[in-house]
This record gives C-alpha cells, structure tokens and sequence, in this order.
C-alpha cells in the first residue's frame, strides 16, 4: 500500500532489455461500480482491485488518497461526494463505503506500524533480514556475510576462490568464514565484522599455510582431506590449533584421536556452534594443544563402553559403519584404490533358513541372521577382489590366498587366526571379532 501511493509502477515494453529502465506507467484502482465486481455466481469478487495503465470513469486512483482533502475529516466528505457523482445510482452508497473505509485504514486505524530498536547488533540485524528476505530468494548467512567481508576486504572472494583448489576445491566460502569466526571471533556467531575481517586480511597468508599444515598432518595419518568437504566443520579444531601452536606434531596420536572421536560419536550432529566454542575454550585452555586429557575432559568426546557398542551395532550402509572401518583400516590403505564394504561370512548365506547349521538353535540362527550386516562380520575390500570373492565362503575364500595375502588378509581384517572360518562357527566367530573391534575402536578414540 505504501508503494501503491507514493511509488511508481511500470511495465516493460515487451522487447525492450531487462536493465531498461521506465515503460508504461500503471496504476493501482479499484472498481466503485459495484455491477462491475459481479461477474457470476462462481468468480464473484468483494473488490476489483488491479493495476492498470488506462483509468475508467468509475475506478478511483487510489494514490489520490494522499491528497490533503481526503486526510482531513472536514473536506473529507465533500471529495468523495465529488467523486461518486459519475458512479451509477444504484451504485454510489456502495462507492461512498468504499472510499470511507479507505480513507479510515489510512488515517485513521494507521494500519502501518513500526517499533524503533536501539542497541541491535550485527548478528540480530542479519537474523531479521535473512526471515524477511525468505520471500524471495532466500540469501544463507554466509553469502550477507561474504558481502558485509568485501566491504571491508575487497579482494576476498579472489582470495577464496585462489585457496579453495585442489584439494579443498569442493569445500565451499562457508568453511573459510566459519575457520575465521574460530581464529578470529565469536565461533559462536554468523557474520564477520570489522575486525575480523580485518584480522583475516592481515593474517590471511598465516590461514592459508595453517591449511596446507592441516593437509600435511592428515596426509601423514594416510587421511584424505576429500572425504571432509561435506563434514568440514570437525577440522576447524585442528586448524586452530595448528594455526596457534607450531608444535602441534607432538600431539598427533591425541588429534587423530580427536577426528576420530568427533566423527564416530557425531559429535557435530547438533549444536555446532557451542561445541566449536567449548572446544576452542578447552584447547586454549591446554595451551592450544590437544590433547587426551583435554578429549576426557568433555563428556561428548570421552570414550565409553556404550559409545563404543554403538558404533560395532552399526550396520552396512550407515555413515558410521563405513567410518568406523575406516579408520579401523586407514594405515593400511592405498589412497589410490576404490575400497568397498564386504561381508566376511557371505550375506546370502543367511537368506535360506534351510541352511542352519543343525547344531544351532532357531533362535541362535535369528541372532546370527540380525548379525550378518553389523560391523563385526564386515571389512574393507578391494574393488577387484569383492568382484572375485562374491558369495564364496570365507573359509574357501581365506584357504585359496597364497601364504602371503593370508598373512594380510589376518592383520588387515583383526581376524585371530585361531578362530575357525567355518560357517558353522559364526557365533564365536562374530564375539571374538567383536571383542577385537570394541579394543581396536577404544584404541583409535
């Protein structure tokens, strides 16, 4: 409404350029002819309401309302009387309604309100912009906020860009701003302000060989940096601490602890915020180092045996599941070759009930059919060889390694070599495999 009567509106010519600006200016009306509203008995309108270029005798402007006559009560009257002398008879109440109650949602009730704020900060003011502007399309925090940092460095969307290659190609503006508000800021904030931005201007060449540290240190553990570009936000810690302390080799078995724990507890699940911001304050705390101490000392990074009976319950194709193998794995594994989950005693061979073992009860055979896609019956295997290994069973599969590949097969896949392979033994297979699991996991984290 307030566009409508202090604004102008144009259209477009049909074939005139988009950044052409003008055209045919159009007006907002309303109908007083109330026969005009009345189109039939199912598309009847209360009001004719519409933009429009050319004007009817009996359509009322409605930008004439802010004309002086009609804000005064005195001359109020006599204007609209003036108007309606053109509007059929049978129509001139219905008109007069019309221009009265317009008048009176103007002037009088003041439907436009508006609340002053004082001592609003940044964050609140973008919170505010980002719930008005979802009419539209809406903007995430970090693209206002990338906005509000080139005001102040003009240059950082080049800068980005050149940093977020190779290696961290696919990990997005909003993981070098949220590294930003952890180095420089409140981590526990959206948006950058001046000084910041400015911070990270000044130190940006200290950013960036902190992240190529980051690389190095994950590239010694046999870590791919890839595999975080959706999950991004468990490195901040390591970049804060790799960025304030330059001794942070000597801490590596308690960092990769951290990763581990962080990614195999889901500790970033929720309240990623408070969490970055209790880390920061516990790893300034142990003099910018981390350490297990420091891991212990926050209840959702502490080992427990709950925790750790969590992860060997996961099943094949949860996240955790194919985490946990990993960094059960990661030592041993050529980043060069695709890796896949594999059954150890073969899926399929749980499928037909008339394949129990006589030995076993039924409701053993339920527990070992409930088991056969949980963590201990699982491993990582080549691409190649989980094509050749198919459905063989894994007594056949282990027997036809020569002496070499099955000195591997039992180191890489925390097999004992005393355990029998047979099918028939799966229960105690699956419990000792899964005692060697719960100490290898406790190990890791």
């Amino acid at each position: 409404m307030y566009l409508s009567l202090y604004g102008t509106a144009y259209i477009r010519e049909k074939h005139a350029r988009r950044k052409t600006l003008g055209g045919t200016i159009q007006e907002l009306v309303i109908e007083l002819n109330k026969k005009a509203t009345e189109d039939d008995e199912y598309n009847r309108k209360k009001y004719d309401i519409k933009f429009t270029s050319k004007i009817q005798p009996t359509q009322f402007k409605i930008k004439d309302l802010i004309k002086s006559e009609y804000k005064d009560i005195t001359s109020r009257n006599e204007m609209i009387e003036n108007k309606i002398k053109n509007i059929p008879n049978d129509s001139q109440q219905y008109a007069k309604n019309i221009l009265n109650k317009l008048c009176e949602k103007i002037y009088d009730e003041k439907l436009v309100h508006y609340t002053e704020i004082c001592g609003m900060q940044q964050d609140d003011a973008l919170e505010m912009f980002v719930r008005f502007n979802s009419g539209g399309r809406p903007l995430k925090p970090s693209e206002i906020t990338m906005s509000i940092l080139e005001a102040y460095w003009p240059s950082a969307r080049r800068e980005f860009g050149r940093l977020l290659t190779n290696s961290f190609e696919n990990f997005g503006t909003d993981f070098i701003i949220r590294t930003s508000l952890m180095l420089f800021g409140r981590v526990d904030k959206t948006i950058i302000n001046k000084d910041i931005a400015e911070n990270l201007r000044d130190n940006w060449e200290f950013l960036k060989k902190a992240l190529r540290n980051l690389q190095q240190f994950l590239d010694y553990n046999n870590i791919d940096v890839n595999r975080f570009s959706g999950v991004w936000t468990v490195l901040i810690p390591l970049i804060y601490t790799i960025y304030y302390n330059h001794d942070y080799k000597e801490n590596n078995d308690a960092m990769m602890k951290y990763l581990a724990r962080a990614v195999l507890f889901r500790y970033f699940q929720n309240g990623t915020k408070s969490k970055l911001l209790k880390l920061r304050n516990s790893i300034k705390e142990y003099d910018y180092s981390i350490t297990t101490d420091m891991l212990n000392s926050i209840y959702d990074l502490r080992v427990t045996d709950s925790k750790i009976e969590d992860i060997l319950n996961t099943k094949k194709g949860d996240k955790i599941c194919a985490a946990a193998l990993y960094y059960l794995s990661h030592n041993w594994m050529n980043r060069d070759t695709k890796y896949e989950i594999d059954h150890l005693h073969p899926s399929m061979r749980f499928s037909d009930d008339n394949r129990k073992p006589f030995t076993i009860s039924f409701q053993e055979w339920k527990e070992w059919k409930g088991n056969r896609d949980r963590l201990p019956n699982l491993h990582l295997l080549e691409g190649r060889s989980n094509a050749s290994k198919s459905d063989m069973s894994l007594n056949d599969y282990v027997n036809d390694m020569n002496a070499e590949q099955r000195h591997l097969f039992y180191e890489h896949s925390f097999v004992r070599p005393s355990i029998s392979l047979e099918f028939d033994n799966f229960g105690n297979f699956y419990t000792e495999r899964k005692k060697v699991l719960s100490k290898k996991n406790k190990g890791i984290s």
